[in-house]
């Protein structure tokens, strides 16, 4: 290298500063850095991308980027489970949304609602939206389709399964369109199977999934679909494997927390509660603490079946705070003998 710069002269560190600055002006490098920053979120390097949409913030980009610059660092926070910052950014995202009917941007609210417990706020951005226009541009159908598919999962975490699985069946064929969506169809659809009791069928479902092409974000869901299926047909061994695949393949916070609580549903499923609590514990201190409500309760009945009736109180209290818009909430009221409406469950239009 000595050699090689042997003869030339020294570039002017004001004449390298001009050309940084140059570049970072230029319209091309912002698209550049835009494209890096959703390559980093998309790999699970959360705080990479989260740190290059604050050197973006700071350059004037084109007005079009801004909106894409704010998603990306919106679930940045998210997946790190940064969950009230992440929320406080989407109530803006959803005003701008509807204002100006941003499918994209009430995705994203959407996403980061439901990953808070926020289901009610995630079935609010739908209520008086019309959808894309007809004919509808092909990438506004696309995203159109993305909303009505997640909130399939805000109707089902408010206990209404079986409004959540008419929705879904309504979304098949536009699903049909979409690659992605039609691959991780048949994981949404195994979720509910799974929970509705009808594991082997989730389990046929799930046949149809191609794992190869799924998003590497979001393997880790599919694995525990799967684990679901198997413990909903009591094949325990099988579907604890299946869920530490699951939590080898995590890169959100969320998803790890929500794979120690399904070891610990499997543990006491097999009749080891002292195993299972180990599980839960890991789950309820973990650092992400938005829905659970499913885990926590099963926490409860946990330590209930082990005795310790105070302790499974305070976890069924859990769920009232934590996952208070689910139906679990009202599970959790029960149990604890309270009455009158703890939880979403019922307040919401969770029609087709």
């Amino acid at each position: 290298m000595t050699l090689a710069l042997a003869g030339l002269a020294p570039i002017p560190p004001e004449l390298l500063l001009v050309l940084v600055v140059w570049l970072l002006l230029w319209d091309p490098v912002h698209r550049l850095l835009l494209r890096l920053t959703t390559w980093f979120f998309n790999r699970g390097a959360f705080r990479a991308a989260l740190a290059l949409t604050r050197v973006l913030e700071r350059l004037p980009l084109a007005a079009w980027m801004r909106p894409i610059l704010r998603r990306e660092e919106l679930y940045a926070h998210s997946a790190l489970g940064r969950t009230e910052k992440a929320v406080s950014g989407a109530r803006d995202l959803a005003v701008h949304a509807k204002a100006d009917a941003c499918l994209p941007c009430a995705n994203c609210a959407i996403n980061i609602f439901i990953n808070a417990g926020l289901y009610l706020e995630a079935l609010d951005i739908e209520r008086g939206w019309q959808g894309p226009s007809n004919p509808p541009e092909p990438s506004a159908a696309r995203y159109w389709a993305l909303v009505r598919f997640n909130l399939v999962e805000a109707v089902y975490n408010l206990g209404s399964w079986e409004a959540a699985s008419a929705r879904l069946s309504n979304l098949e064929e536009t699903a049909r369109g979409d690659a992605f969506l039609w691959n991780f169809f048949p994981v949404q659809r195994a979720w509910l199977l799974a929970h509705t009791g009808r594991g082997e069928e989730a389990l046929s479902a799930l046949t149809q999934v191609d794992w190869r092409r799924l998003p590497r974000l979001y393997r880790s869901e599919a694995h525990f679909a799967r684990a679901a299926s198997l413990l909903a047909v009591h094949r325990y061994e099988e579907a604890r494997r299946e869920a530490r695949t699951g939590l080898k393949h995590a890169l959100r916070v969320s998803s790890t927390r929500n794979g120690l609580f399904l070891l610990g549903r499997i543990a006491l499923a097999e009749g080891h509660p002292e195993e299972a609590l180990r599980f839960f514990e890991a789950g309820a201190m973990h650092p992400y603490q938005g829905q659970g409500g499913d885990g926590l309760l099963a926490w409860g009945d946990c330590l209930a079946e082990l005795g310790r009736h105070d302790e499974a109180r305070e976890a069924w209290r859990l769920v009232l705070t934590r996952d208070k818009q689910s139906g679990t909430a009202s599970r959790a009221a029960s149990r604890l003998g309270l009455h009158g409406p703890v939880s979403g469950e019922g307040k919401a239009e969770v029609g087709t």
